[in-house]
């Protein structure tokens, strides 16, 4: 989809758009995916809520950094292969913003590795060694969510109350 047909997706303008992807340092597309969408919309929602760009732009890389360290990156050979992989479907197994399965919750303490589909060059020392391992992404992941949550539900009741009176003001 254009960035225009984005836009609307969401219910932005296209400089409102353009504006997130900077602040929140999404990538830019000539064509935008279905999950593009579903990943700015959940950016959209978590401003809504007042969680900090800090935390929204953390969580975005610890979340892209993880699924890499799965190896989900191999599954599609594209640039965009993060912002397409999302999906708005939410559950305890799956990543806030991608959406993601990880097949267990998401704070939990084990994770299933070494599913790679790609074909890459072998590095000198394995990811372990180079200090890239999974199980400490995953709970780099997992503090940075804690704190989203915490934001998520400090803020409920004033999001609530705003939309009640959005009721009255119309």
């Amino acid at each position: 989809m254009t960035l225009t047909n984005l836009a609307v997706t969401v219910g932005k303008t296209v400089p409102a758009v353009l504006t997130i992807q900077r602040k929140y340092g999404l990538r830019t597309c000539k064509d935008y995916s279905d999950g593009y969408a579903a990943l700015l919309r959940k950016v959209i929602y978590l401003a809504i809520f007042s969680v900090s760009a800090k935390d929204i732009k953390t969580l975005v890389q610890h979340e892209r950094g993880l699924l890499e360290l799965l190896k989900v990156d191999s599954v599609q050979d594209k640039p965009d292969w993060f912002e397409t992989v999302c999906t708005m479907k939410m559950s305890s197994t799956r990543l806030l913003l991608s959406g993601y399965d990880i097949g267990h919750t998401v704070t939990g303490e084990s994770i299933q590795t070494g599913l790679d589909f790609k074909d890459r060059a072998k590095e000198l020392f394995d990811d372990r060694e180079m200090g890239a391992d999974v199980l400490r992404g995953l709970k780099r992941y997992a503090g940075t969510l804690d704190r989203i949550h915490s934001k998520l539900t400090q803020e409920s009741d004033g999001v609530r109350d705003a939309m009640r009176w959005r009721r009255r003001v119309q």
